[in-house]
């Protein structure tokens, strides 16, 4: 069984346009694939010995008793919440995040991996 303490979850889903491209009324909703892939390079690099696990939301199913926290933010704010960050079932951000903010919250959660 692989250490859950040692991993951040980044909940996310491929970019939608909930209008449609050619629609002005509102823009797209989550980030693009090469945001998703920047962010958890980024976190890797600033966590080193930490695994980023990439949740689709699209294709995994969520899990009550892991991903209560996420469930409930997305409950509430729907996927305008994507991407989400979690360190042990905990919420740690919420939306678009530059991973240098990210940083110093993942390292509290991280005392041993500075």
């Amino acid at each position: 069984m692989k250490d859950e303490s040692r991993r951040i979850r980044v909940y996310s889903m491929p970019q939608e346009m909930p209008c449609g491209p050619a629609s002005s009324c509102c823009g797209p909703i989550g980030p693009t694939e090469e945001e998703i892939a920047q962010l958890r390079s980024a976190l890797e690099q600033i966590l080193p010995g930490i695994q980023v696990e990439v949740i689709n939301i699209r294709q995994e199913k969520l899990r009550v008793q892991r991903d209560v926290a996420v469930l409930k933010v997305l409950q509430m704010i729907g996927p305008m919440a994507l991407p989400v960050v979690a360190v042990n079932g905990e919420v740690v951000s919420i939306g678009p995040t530059e991973p240098d903010q990210l940083g110093p919250l993942l390292r509290a959660k991280f005392p041993s991996a500075r």
